[in-house]
Formats: structure tokens, sequence, C-alpha cells
């Protein structure tokens, strides 16, 4: 048997075992040595075979914490006030934590584009890795006008869960009235991949999103990479085209 054959048999054994519910849905898998054994295999071939199966969105890895069943698919509405909540909601045990600490930086050009600001401005910027205790499902990185959310940043430091367009909305009377959102289907980067713990073939969603008042102002801008196999991104809307004589 070659070594792709090899590789391919213990997956499907194992992808059928997962979804028969044999680790629970969101249990903890025996570690790689145990596994090896369990498939008369090397550690080497077991290891392919649990980042295939990361790739594929039936596991998760949180480093040495272990591998855990991945939950199921995240139906994901638009924009949350609070991912958080989000997931509380549906049951589940949210994580949510800052990759480094918030900080008023030069504005990136991509960002002040998005954001009509000179390019020697200043923005707060916030990285933030959010999920569950047993996955990592996304990173949350937002950028906010220095004058609207500067006098926030020890609080958001102190508190990775700190709704600041909620604190924006109270202190300066503004709120996001309007969203425009781009959607791009990408593979992680390396320090992409080392944050979620997630295999480098693993695919990304990248949504890039400005919120704006409905005066214009905008309020954050804000790029989620979500990784794809825990999310559904769903679109509902009329359409014309037929209808016209």
């Amino acid at each position: 048997m070659s070594p792709d054959t090899k590789i391919d048999s213990i997956m499907d054994d194992l992808r059928r075992r997962i979804l028969a519910g044999s680790y629970g849905t969101q249990g903890r898998l025996p570690g790689l040595r145990m596994l090896a054994r369990e498939f008369r295999t090397s550690q080497e071939t077991m290891n392919k075979v649990i980042q295939r199966l990361q790739a594929e969105g039936l596991l998760s890895s949180l480093g040495q914490r272990g591998i855990f069943i991945r939950a199921s698919r995240t139906r994901i509405p638009g924009l949350l006030p609070r991912f958080d909540l989000y997931l509380k909601e549906m049951g589940l045990e949210p994580v949510e934590e800052n990759l480094e600490d918030p900080a008023l930086i030069p504005v990136p050009p991509e960002i002040a584009d998005l954001m009509g600001v000179p390019p020697d401005a200043r923005v707060v910027r916030r990285i933030r890795r959010q999920g569950t205790i047993t996955a990592y499902m996304r990173i949350a990185e937002n950028f906010y006008p220095q004058e609207l959310a500067g006098e926030f940043i020890e609080q958001m430091k102190a508190d990775a869960h700190m709704d600041v367009v909620e604190a924006i909305k109270q202190r300066h009377g503004i709120v996001i009235n309007q969203v425009h959102e781009d959607i791009i289907a990408r593979l992680p980067s390396k320090q992409e991949q080392s944050w979620l713990k997630i295999p480098r073939g693993s695919p990304i969603m990248e949504v890039d999103r400005v919120c704006r008042s409905k005066e214009g102002t905008v309020v954050m801008c804000n790029r989620l990479l979500l990784v794809a196999s825990f999310f559904v991104l769903s679109r509902e809307y009329n359409v014309s085209h037929w209808d016209q004589v």
C-alpha cells in the first residue's frame, strides 16, 4: 500500500468514527501516539491524517491542549454587536483574547483609503482571536478613528470583550447605520495559520467591512479572518431581472 493510499484509508476510517459520534460532538481526540498505535501506523502518518481532517473541517487544534471534534458550522447573519454573546446564545462557551495590545498606530495605507483620512493620520487598532474553548474560529482586526476611540484604549486592553461601538455611541452619540463588505476566499499567511492553529492548506474567508453612520462618518473598519470550515455566510435578496417586459 502506497503512503497516500494508507493515509486515505485511515482518514476514511477516522472520519466515519467522528461522524458516528465515537468521540462526542465537541470531545477531545485521543493523543497522536495512541491513535498511531490504534491504526497501526507511524505518528508521522497519523499527523498527516489529522492535518487533512483539520483542513476538511472535522477537527480543530488548540496546540498543547489537544485536537478536538469541531463544532457544527456557525451561520453569521452580518455585523454583530458581540460575537461572543452570539456564540453563547447557541449554547457554546466563547473565548476572546487580544492578540496584541490595542494601540494608537500610524494608519495603514489601505485603511487610510477606506476611512478617508490623511496618510499621516493615526488610528486605534485592535486585533483579537475569537472562538470557543475547543476551537479558534476567527480573527477580528478593527480600526477606529482616533477622535472616536482613542480614549478607550486602556479599557480595550483590560477587557477583550469590550463593545467599542457601544462606547462610541454612549460618548459621541454616533451609531453605525451603513455597512459595506467585500468577501474573498484565500489561504492563510504563516502568521494567520499560527494564530488560528490551522494547517497551511485550510481556506479562510476574509471579510473587509467599512461601517459608517447615516451622516457618512466612518465609525470602524473591520477585517475578519474566518476559518472557512466553521462558517456559512448567507444572503437572501429579491431580483427583478426577469420581471421586466
